[in-house]
């Protein structure tokens, strides 16, 4: 066995040995199991048995929305005609937009996903500082192994815990579904409206993968900009702390300062992908999808410089 992988062998036990980490894992499962029996609950008060005169009502009022309303927003009038399609849809073939199926669970379990990424970003901020807190640097330091090695295995152990944690948030939302609402719907096709305004059937797990990838794109920056505020620290609270604190603020203060030009630039700015969904805008109207994907990957490579070049060159005496 090569060194990297019994690195990453002994990173992985000090993640799944510690108390910590299995509480975080109960507390996420405990989170989707309350978020699925609030969506039930919530369906059965607002299930009513006149859903088709509803919908017809909300279809007259869209249209009259359309016809008052001269400077709609484009975007906004594109989303108020495809839920036109769409509801004209639910009446010609009998279907209840307002009945839970499986995969409403797990397409609103990926909004937990920013649960995954908290738990994930205490992971990272603390694999490095705790280190020097603990006072075990010298003896991991010591061995064979070189600095980047040591810090490739701390990082690919951290990304690790985080796929697991996507994948219990996704089967227990998908367990809690099927529980809930029976697993005949795992075949439920996905409804959208196409370039020709038309209703398309697709597969559903698709796009709740979809709704996941976008999100694991965030994962991945905030756990690597905690990897750098840990390398930065001797003490792990304190890189917890930072690493929470630039990630919960962090979005926050963009959305307060997107009247500003220069605001784009920023990793907040562009680090939520679905604001370039359908139904979606981004903070700042001149910004793209491939433009967003430019400088997430410029941010990723100057925290993935600055986290190495920090534990590399740090010194370890006391």
């Amino acid at each position: 066995m090569s060194s990297l992988s019994m690195l990453i062998r002994n990173e992985n036990m000090k993640i799944y040995r510690r108390p910590r980490t299995w509480v975080m894992i109960a507390f996420l499962i405990l989170t989707v199991a309350l978020l699925s029996g609030m969506m039930k609950w919530d369906e059965r008060e607002d299930n009513q048995p006149n859903w088709e005169q509803n919908l017809t009502q909300e279809n007259a009022h869209i249209q009259k929305q359309l016809v008052e309303i001269k400077d709609l927003n484009p975007d906004h009038k594109a989303y108020l005609t495809e839920q036109i399609k769409l509801n004209e849809y639910y009446l010609e073939h009998d279907i209840n937009p307002n009945d839970l199926q499986l995969w409403d669970y797990v397409n609103n379990s990926a909004s937990l996903t920013i649960l995954v990424t908290l738990l994930t970003v205490i992971i990272a901020a603390d694999m490095i500082a705790a280190e020097f807190s603990w006072g075990t640097i010298k003896l991991l330091l010591v061995g064979p192994a070189s600095r980047t090695k040591i810090l490739v295995s701390k990082y690919v152990a951290t990304m690790g815990f985080a796929l697991l944690l996507l994948l219990i948030c996704f089967a227990a939302a998908f367990a809690a579904g099927g529980i809930l609402e029976g697993f005949s719907g795992v075949n439920q096709p996905y409804l959208s409206i196409d370039a020709d305004n038309v209703v398309q059937e697709s597969s559903m797990i698709v796009h709740a993968l979809q709704k996941y990838g976008f999100a694991i794109v965030s994962l991945i920056l905030y756990v690597m900009m905690a990897f750098m505020i840990s390398a930065a620290f001797r003490s792990s609270s304190m890189a917890i702390a930072f690493s929470l604190l630039f990630m919960l603020v962090g979005t926050t203060l963009t959305a307060l300062l997107s009247e500003y030009s220069w605001v784009k630039y920023l990793l907040f700015a562009n680090i939520d992908l679905t604001q370039y969904l359908a139904g979606a805008s981004p903070i700042r109207p001149d910004m793209t999808l491939s433009f967003s994907i430019m400088m997430l990957i410029g941010y990723y490579l100057v925290f993935q410089f600055v986290a190495w070049l920090l534990f590399t060159k740090r010194d370890v005496a006391a």
